[in-house]
This record gives structure tokens, sequence and C-alpha cells, in this order.
């Protein structure tokens, strides 16, 4: 993953000014060095050959420059002791040559007479280079200063922020157990400090609405508890009566059914309220006795849809867990599993650390199994049982307690409900 701290971003920014600003300098540097080597050089012996000329108007014989840096010809009075061969039908003006330690040449023409004004470049590049170097370095000392400088108090100013999303990590959930502006320093910027108010604020909306989510999800399961006990045992004396009908007795059984599904649902709710508030109590739950204890409580319904059960314990898996949540998981995998299978079989394996449910029923297509665990999402278009909540609660509970629940599954062909506590 790519390093994204604003910290970075603020550092590899100064380097690549700090960067960009030394090549410009530098390329500057190089550039004006070209420019005074050549066209500084080519304006001074323009100079110097106009004043030669005017020399050798006023004395034809007079002797030009012979020194270590510059040296004249004038032909053809000097063409005799001319060292150098010469490149025939040279044209006027300002040419680089190579005689000797001489790399400039400047012709001249008057009459029939041509002038020639060698000249040494390599010491005025020298000298260029040595004190432009020099400014070079103090001014790109300079730049750096600044720019470290700034990279200083860009960080410092940055770094209260960094400070409030490292103690964002750590805060607790419940507002008022510790607020953002005790843990901060009391000298924040003032931009700061507003992030902070409203961090703050945001985390009491917050606050306030778990509070409600808690008390509501608390006071309807409790609340609903006393009708659903009320109507369960009115279907269980309807149920013991003899003079009911075949039809009678099917929808006594569907209440029944009914009332144990709700049943399920409230205790799922309530295991949600209580493990946030931090009330669950674990024990010691045998995996292969509760699987075999939820299994026959869905077996009227699988006799009747004529599905087949089983169950193979493979390893005696123990688990230190609450009871309640373990039986809500299992019990919800394999009532959809009956649920959405119309014959066939319901297979429960327990392994060393899972539990799978497999079923031979009608299976759930990729558009659908990418949003199973979304709440009022069924596996099948044209079932009726259920209410869609079942795996996001399940879902829920899993991730509460660390486990983790996949599906796998092809339409036509049945699904596989995997549970691992490891």
């Amino acid at each position: 993953m790519s390093n994204n701290r604003l910290q970075d971003k603020i550092l590899r920014t100064f380097v690549l000014q700090g960067l960009l600003i030394g090549v410009a300098v530098i390329l500057g540097i190089l550039l004006t060095n070209w420019l005074l080597s050549h066209f500084l050089v080519q304006e001074a012996l323009e100079r110097e050959t106009a004043h030669y000329w005017q020399l050798v108007e006023e004395d034809p014989s007079v002797q030009l420059s012979n020194s270590l840096n510059l040296r004249g010809y004038l032909f053809p009075r000097d063409q005799a002791k001319f060292p150098w061969q010469m490149e025939a039908g040279i044209a006027d003006g300002y040419h680089e040559v190579k005689a000797d330690v001489f790399n400039s040449l400047y012709v001249s023409s008057r009459g029939d007479q041509r002038m020639f004004l060698f000249f040494n470049r390599s010491g005025v590049e020298s000298l260029i280079s040595l004190y432009g170097l020099v400014p070079l370095a103090v001014v790109l000392s300079l730049l750096y200063l600044v720019l470290w400088f700034s990279y200083l108090r860009a960080r410092r100013a940055v770094s209260p922020t960094i400070e409030l999303a490292r103690i964002m990590k750590t805060l607790p959930e419940e507002k008022g157990v510790s607020d953002l502006a005790d843990l901060l320093p009391p000298s924040l910027d003032t931009e700061v400090a507003m992030l902070v108010d409203a961090i703050e604020h945001y985390r009491a909306r917050i606050a306030r609405f778990v509070d409600r989510e808690r008390a509501f999800t608390r006071d309807a399961s409790h609340e609903l508890r006393t009708p659903i006990t009320v109507i369960a045992m009115s279907a269980e004396l309807l149920a013991a009566k003899e003079e009911l009908s075949d039809q009678d007795s099917k929808l006594v059984d569907r209440i029944q059914r009914a009332c144990h599904d709700m049943q399920e649902l409230i205790d799922a709710f309530l295991a949600l309220s209580r493990e946030q508030d931090g009330g669950l109590r674990t024990e010691s739950v045998d995996i292969c006795a509760l699987a075999a204890q939820e299994l026959e409580g869905i077996e009227q319904l699988a006799k009747q849809k004529g599905i087949a059960t089983g169950l193979e314990c493979g390893n005696c898996l123990v688990l230190n867990a609450n009871k309640r949540v373990v039986s809500i998981l299992v019990g919800n995998l394999i009532r959809n599993a009956v649920n959405y299978t119309d014959r066939g079989r319901v297979s429960v394996k327990i392994g060393e650390t899972q539990i799978q449910v497999i079923d031979s029923g009608r299976g759930i297509s990729e558009e659908k199994l990418a949003s199973i665990y979304e709440p009022h999402v069924r596996g099948g278009e044209h079932s009726r049982a259920g209410y869609g909540v079942g795996l996001a609660i399940v879902k829920r509970l899993c991730e509460q307690n660390g486990w983790q629940i996949s599906l796998a599954s092809e339409e036509g062909a049945g699904t596989t409900a995997t549970l691992n506590f490891a």
C-alpha cells in the first residue's frame, strides 16, 4: 500500500521543490557560462580588432598582440610567421577553432589585408565557473535552509492533526468516558480546535443514536416476549385438542413454527444488545450436542417437506462462548437450509474448528449471494419463509465474536454455509 501520510506528503513536496530549485539554478549557471564564454568573448574580440585596425592605420608596421591569451596576425604582412594551417577562404567573423591553446578566432578584412585574432577562451570559462559556483553554493544553501525551516513549520502545523488522528484510534466508544479536549494540549490552532469541536459534536450524536438503538432493542425484545409467549401457549393448547382437522393442525403447526422463529429473533436481538453492554456470559459449549438439538427442533418441518437430515461429528468441537449465541447461529443456518430446500437432504458436518450446513435446495444466484447478508434480502425470490433478517443477524453476531460466516452456493444445486470459530 502506498504511503499517504500527510507529513510524508509534505516532506516529499519540499524535497521535490528543493531538487527543482537546484536543477533550475544549475541550469541557469551553465546557460550563463555558455552565453558569457561565447558572446562576451566575441564582443571583446570585435573591439580588439577595431582597436588594432586603428593602430595599423596610424602605423602599418605596428606589431599585433602576442600574449598568453591573445595573439594577432595581419595578412599578407605576417603570413610568413603564421604557425598554423588556416582553412582556405575562411569567412570574416567569429569562429571556434583548435590552434594549440587558442580556441576562438575572429577574422576581419579591410581592402587587401586580413586580420586574425586568436584567443584562449578556456581561462574565461574557468573564471566564470569559479565565480559562478561560489554564488551558486551560497544561494542553494540559503534556499535549502529556507525550505527546511518551512518544512519544520509545516510539519509543526499538521502535528496536532496527526496527534488527533492517533488519539481517535484509541478513543473509547462511550462518549463522556474521555473527551478529546482533555487528551490534546490546550494550545491548539484555531482550525484544529474547530475540528475537535466538530468531532466531539459528532461523537455526541453517535452516542445518542447508539443509546436509542440499545434502548429500543432491549425494550422491544422484552415487550415482545409476552405476546409471543401467549401465542405459543395458545397454539400448544390448540394442538392438544383431538377434534382438530388435518387442515387446522397444519395451521396450528405453522403458528407454532412462527412463534419459535420470532422467539429466536427476539433472542438474537437481546444477544446483540447484551453483548454491546458487556453482559454475555460464556461457558463450555458442545457443538455436536447443540447441533443435534437444533436438528431435532426442525425435524418435524423437515419430515413434512420430505427432507432427510443428517449429522456428522467428525471431531468433538467444544467452544468457550455464550451458548445462546451459538444456538442462534447454528439454528438459523439449519432453519434456512430446511426452508429453502424442497426435497433432498440437509446435512450438518462438524470439523475441528468449524460447522457446515449443506443442503440440496434451490441455491442462491451470484447476484443475490453478493448481498445476502444485507437486511431483508432472501436467497429465493418466491420464498415466504422467514423475514430476511436472519443472515444479517448471523453476520453481526459473528463479527462481534470474531468468527467467520461464509456461503458457497450454486443456483439449482444447493448451498453450503460454513461457520468458522477459529
